[in-house]
């Protein structure tokens, strides 16, 4: 732990000037061994607060290039979405934001514990944050410890632009807001077909009940959870209502006499794996580990064209 401290120190001293170095140091020492934080995050604190510069090791990250489980994270993106939300922590409301933030190389989705007075379409600089996985999809937190400042609204590119479809590969949806992905439908999983939503939360039922407000009576509803695969990797997407109805020639009302005559929903779902072997190009985003289809049409493309392309992405 001394090791940390004489870091922090020396880390703090070169981005500061006319200041009490025994006081600088006891400052870092209570923050590292009594409470336990992270350099970069003490770091931070106190460079912020005696107003100092960053040094070089705290400059600016490029999103797509931050990884699981990092500290001291410094990026600068345009808000995409921001929401927020009361919880109670051991026995205290309080106020969460959360969203999404993208510069020119990618999206990551956020979270902050503090008062976060930006909107969509605001570009923010977020000092000392840090990293972790939420539901297999990697978040940035902005806690107590996280500085927030106004960028430069040309510093970033402008809102329509980072929300527009990028063309991807199946591997890197997750990189982008939102994605453009051409792939072949390898398989259609169960929870397909004629499927019952509760009227309360809109959530997939299982039989007759919901696993939020239980015994209820539901709504009849049509969709598709389909693996699509690009050669170089593959997502579950979920076609909803009239994607489902487009992508098979079944209209919901087709699909619920089908299941009627047959007296078994399953039917249907098995009619709709008639589409496996079928490319598609799809638009829209990851959501933890479903890619949420927006659009799909039919690509036009020659043969021998795509054959090259995939020899070269390979």
């Amino acid at each position: 732990m001394v090791d940390k401290v004489n870091e922090a120190f020396d880390r703090a001293i070169r981005s500061l000037e006319n200041v009490d170095e025994n006081k600088i140091r006891k400052e870092l020492e209570e923050l590292i061994l009594n409470y336990k934080v992270p350099v970069d995050q003490a770091v931070t604190t106190v460079v912020r607060k005696y107003g100092g510069e960053f040094n070089q090791s705290l400059e600016r990250r490029k999103i797509i290039s931050i990884g699981d489980e990092e500290r001291g994270v410094n990026v600068v993106g345009r808000i995409l979405s921001k929401n927020e939300r009361d919880i109670v922590v051991e026995g205290e409301e309080r106020k969460v934001f959360s969203g999404t933030i993208a510069d020119d190389s990618g999206a990551i989705n956020f979270t902050s514990w503090k008062e976060f007075p930006f909107q969509k379409g605001d570009v923010v600089k977020i000092n000392n944050a840090y990293t972790r996985e939420w539901r297999d999809q990697l978040e940035l937190q902005i806690g107590d410890y996280t500085d927030l400042q106004k960028g430069q609204d040309d510093s970033v590119a402008e809102l329509k632009e980072l929300t527009s479809p990028k063309k991807v590969s199946v591997n890197d949806v997750g990189d982008v807001y939102a994605a453009e992905v051409e792939a072949t439908i390898v398989d259609i999983q169960e929870g397909s077909g004629l499927i019952k939503r509760c009227p309360k939360c809109n959530r997939a039922m299982r039989g007759e009940e919901c696993q939020e407000h239980g015994d209820v009576k539901g709504n009849p509803d049509l969709r598709i959870k389909a693996i699509l695969d690009d050669g170089l990797g593959c997502v579950q997407a979920i076609f909803p209502l009239e994607l489902t109805e487009d992508l098979t020639d079944i209209s919901l009302e087709d699909a619920i006499k089908k299941a009627e005559d047959a007296l078994d929903r399953t039917v249907v779902e098995k009619e709709m794996k008639e589409i496996i072997g079928k490319t598609i190009l799809v638009k829209g985003r990851l959501i933890g580990n479903n890619f949420l289809v927006d659009n799909f049409s039919n690509p036009k493309w020659d043969p021998k064209e795509k054959a090259k392309k995939l020899i070269e992405m390979v």
